[in-house]
């Protein structure tokens, strides 16, 4: 049966993964997986309250050495989570930082690259 305002749309994939540094004027001392976890939490409470605050996050990769991890987020949330990591400002050690997302990916193997 063809309708001409019923649109076919394709399905979104699920997952958004994100490719996310820390980025500071000065040297950020080495910072934890689950430091890392709540800052992005607080992210999201601070911009959106408690409904920000329950968007799932899942901490795939973090090495605090270089600063940097992938994030798994639903696709759904991907809007809600991006600009509340970029419009956010903490400190670390009264060191302030923000968040830079680097790259977006529906697949994870896009972003397991080595890029050092």
């Amino acid at each position: 049966m063809n309708k001409p305002w019923f649109k076919h749309l394709k399905v979104l994939k699920e997952w958004q993964y994100l490719r996310i540094r820390l980025l500071s004027a000065e040297p950020i001392p080495a910072m934890t997986e689950t430091a890392f976890r709540m800052s992005i939490q607080q992210a999201l409470q601070e911009i959106y309250g408690h409904m920000g605050a329950s968007c799932y996050i899942n901490i795939l990769d973090w090495n605090q050495y270089t600063q940097e991890g992938i994030v798994k987020i639903k696709q759904s949330e991907l809007t809600t989570v991006w600009s509340a990591l970029l419009n956010h400002l903490f400190s670390v050690s009264d060191i302030r930082c923000t968040f830079d997302i680097i790259s977006s990916s529906a697949y994870l193997t896009s972003l397991a690259t080595d890029n050092a």
